[in-house]
């Protein structure tokens, strides 16, 4: 007879992810006896995750246990689930991947996926993400591994490189769309809207689109009525996020080549060459607002007072579910129910036109086999010509991360569309500096 499962949070500590994941856990009934553990290399912060669950166990009534540890085998062994949300190196590691590239005329508004923070990025988590998955693989060899991490190609394409872990990449992009189209159309539910959609992860495009069954592309279209969709979405929907994105970015995208793109367009502008280079103008220009380092600081602190508040009981806990769905796809597991999802996977065809092997985003069928991406056919040719360059660049990346091919990783940072206005010596210039800020996690190009 099967056990409770075993749960493992990697970045347990974390006040951004683990509260509201801790939550959605602990509210879906098939995971309210699961041992739950929050491993970090930071034990304190582990602990206080740990202390947060045992609040909400007993506000909750439940029967599971939480584990704070900073022992990764403890952690692993025996493991049924993994959800992985860490940064190698933190904040501190992540500020040279804003700062650096400014001084080349590139003004990233996140750097967390593509652009040269997205490549530096990825190059130091990496090594620690292939650690991890044949130390899973040695410890846990059938556990599910749910990565929230960004890069999302990239490093959810590392754990299919080095290990044979039943692995899938999660992000709510879409479900940032589905809410502007509720209040767009004014619908009782997202089950009103019907996608298909790909792409890469924070870059995909909806190529089919139904509103209760009629075309949504063509209904938007009659709303705006030659107007801008940016500007209908302003009147419609708040950013939640606090990022006030005022999506000019989304209302050209969709006026110039008529698909509706990600809505994020903090994220969706750094996939191409003009919205954040060469000027800083083209900030102002498009209404996009840049999250510093130092803004990050102060959202981890404040998120750490609450969590503290929680555990004090000053501050009244969750008790909805977030739109995460780390919870979903386990307990679909576990009841051996099918359960569809947004899911980033190795390319096997599900995106016909994109190359086989790269890191696709597509929705997906959950259930006891693992994680089928469901066909999205082929991308229309103009929404492939933007999407292939990065394809491509975030399967480059992964193999010089692992070959510890540093010509190889050049060439992914001269192909990305963000340094198209710099000639190749400064692009390497740059790349140069940003691996020499990052060199305490690139053993690969720097131990002999």
């Amino acid at each position: 007879m099967k056990g409770f499962p075993k749960i493992v949070l990697v970045g347990g500590g974390s006040v951004n992810w683990s509260p509201k994941l801790i939550s959605d856990l602990t509210l879906t009934p098939s995971l309210q006896e699961a041992q739950y553990v929050l491993y970090d290399i930071d034990l304190l912060a582990a602990e206080r995750m740990a202390r947060y669950g045992e609040k909400l166990k007993a506000e909750r009534g439940l029967n599971c246990t939480f584990i704070g540890t900073d022992n990764r085998s403890k952690a692993f062994e025996g493991a049924d689930y993994i959800i992985i949300t860490i940064a190698v190196g933190g904040l501190d590691a992540m500020e040279p991947d804003i700062t650096i590239p400014d001084e080349y005329g590139i003004y990233q508004t996140v750097g967390d996926t593509v652009g040269p923070g997205g490549w530096a990025r990825g190059l130091r988590n990496v090594p620690v993400f292939a650690d991890m998955a044949r130390t899973i693989e040695s410890l846990a060899p059938n556990a599910v591994v749910l990565n929230y991490t960004n890069p999302m190609s990239t490093l959810t394409k590392t754990f299919y490189e080095v290990s044979n872990l039943t692995t899938v990449g999660l992000c709510h992009g879409l479900f940032e769309c589905y809410e502007v189209l509720e209040q767009i159309f004014k619908l009782e539910s997202e089950d009103d809207i019907k996608v298909k959609f790909g792409g890469v992860n924070h870059f995909f495009w909806i190529t089919d689109l139904k509103i209760k069954g009629e075309d949504g592309h063509k209904l938007l279209r009659d709303k705006l009525n030659g107007g801008n969709l940016g500007e209908l979405i302003r009147e419609v929907c708040v950013d939640e996020g606090g990022f006030h994105s005022e999506k000019w970015v989304t209302g050209e995208l969709f006026e110039y080549f008529g698909y509706l793109p990600y809505v994020g367009d903090r994220h969706t502008s750094e996939f191409f060459p003009h919205y954040l280079a060469p000027s800083e103008g083209n900030l102002e220009k498009y209404k996009l607002k840049r999250t510093f380092i130092e803004q990050r600081r102060i959202r981890k602190r404040n998120n750490t007072k609450l969590v503290e508040r929680y555990i004090s009981g000053e501050e009244k806990l969750p008790d909805t579910r977030s739109r995460e769905t780390a919870a979903d796809i386990i307990d679909a597991f576990e009841q051996g129910k099918d359960f569809i999802d947004v899911v980033n996977l190795p390319n096997t065809g599900q995106i016909s036109n994109l190359p086989k092997g790269s890191v696709v985003e597509t929705l997906g069928i959950v259930n006891a086999n693992g994680f089928s991406p469901i066909n999205a056919g082929e991308l229309p040719e103009p929404l492939k010509n933007m999407v292939l360059p990065h394809a491509v660049n975030q399967s480059i990346i992964v193999e010089a991360a692992l070959e510890g091919n540093l010509e190889k990783a050049y060439w992914a940072l001269y192909n990305d569309p963000l340094c198209s206005h710099l000639d190749f010596p400064k692009i390497r210039e740059m790349g140069k500096r940003l691996l020499e800020a990052n060199k305490e996690y690139l053993p690969q190009f720097f131990t002999k």
